[in-house]
């Protein structure tokens, strides 16, 4: 039988630091190359666009598709059993916000200052899981749209978070030792002058296709460490790393990966910029989906279905 876990057992699920550990594990596994991850594919018609992400690890094979503001996750086991069916578009929002948190936990170390430029869903739930994994910490934040900032300002005040919403960007990296972008802007917007301190980290988190930038080359040029979770997949859709590589600006020896900083294999720089450069990647929703499947089945948590590929035909039925 098939499990279908439905986005109200999914949130009652959601354990932040669960998700952290479950992301930091895979990414250990990575580097020990007992993990496999496919680069995301796309098919768009008709103005829609398909997306798949796919990745193996432990006794599981799983993908993440959507279309549309539809998410689905579906997890297999190595026998090619569909365990379950995962709606995951909050699922998808909370380990979009830990993926940067452990970024800047790894790579810049202890902080008490984040700025978020962006208040989407996904801005929305970085501050969430920010509040909750790092308490204390001061959190500022931007947007452009007047609509979107009293919007976030009433959902936060409701759930009793702190935020401080700056009238620029600027005045957002001038507070904060680390920073996050997460919009859909298809133009740069952070510029060199905004980050160019003794030491800043950035979590560019909005661009997984070369026609979005949110970053302007030079800060990536400037930068002294640029830390990439799959590096063939991000090299081809970061914007900001394929205008970079077309102007002469990306050193590629400073680039490495998530997972080797993690495993403590890289020496990270105390000063100057250091970018973490996410596109997010399979690997990332088969971690969490598989910890909400697992989770969903100790607490029972989940409805039996019964999904057939194959078909067959009983002797003497037609």
């Amino acid at each position: 039988m098939t499990l279908l876990i439905k986005e109200k057992d999914v949130v009652n699920l959601l354990d932040y630091k669960e998700i952290y550990d479950s992301i930091v594990n895979a990414f250990l596994l990575f580097e020990n190359k007992l993990v496999l991850n496919l680069e995301r594919s796309r098919i768009s018609f008709g103005g829609a666009t398909l997306t798949f992400q796919a990745a193996a690890m432990e006794n599981y094979i799983g993908y993440k598709t959507f279309i549309a503001g539809n998410l689905l996750t579906f997890i297999y086991d190595t026998s090619g059993n569909l365990l379950s069916i995962i709606e995951s578009d909050r699922l998808s929002q909370v380990r979009t916000a830990v993926v940067p948190i452990i970024a800047s936990d790894y790579i810049y170390g202890n902080y008490s200052s984040m700025g978020v430029i962006g208040l989407g869903k996904y801005g929305l739930a970085i501050i969430e899981v920010l509040s909750e994994l790092k308490k204390g910490i001061r959190i500022y934040a931007y947007t452009p749209s007047e609509e979107r900032r009293k919007r976030a300002i009433s959902i936060l005040s409701e759930e009793g978070i702190s935020v401080e919403v700056k009238d620029s960007i600027k005045k957002v990296c001038e507070e904060s030792e680390v920073i996050t972008t997460i919009t859909k802007a298809k133009d740069p917007f952070l510029k060199l002058e905004y980050v160019n301190y003794k030491r800043k980290h950035i979590n560019a988190m909005g661009s997984n296709i070369p026609e979005k930038i949110e970053i302007y080359p030079e800060v990536i040029k400037a930068s002294s460490l640029v830390v990439v979770e799959d590096m063939e997949q991000t090299l081809k859709e970061s914007g900001e790393l394929v205008i970079a590589k077309k102007m002469g600006m990306l050193d590629q020896n400073k680039i490495v990966t998530l997972s080797s900083v993690i495993s403590r294999k890289i020496s990270i720089p105390k000063d100057g910029i250091t970018i973490f450069k996410s596109v997010g990647i399979g690997l990332e929703d088969l971690a969490v989906g598989k910890l909400i499947y697992e989770k969903a089945l100790r607490k029972g948590l989940g409805t039996e279905i019964e999904v057939r590929g194959i078909w067959y035909r009983e002797l003497g039925k037609k």
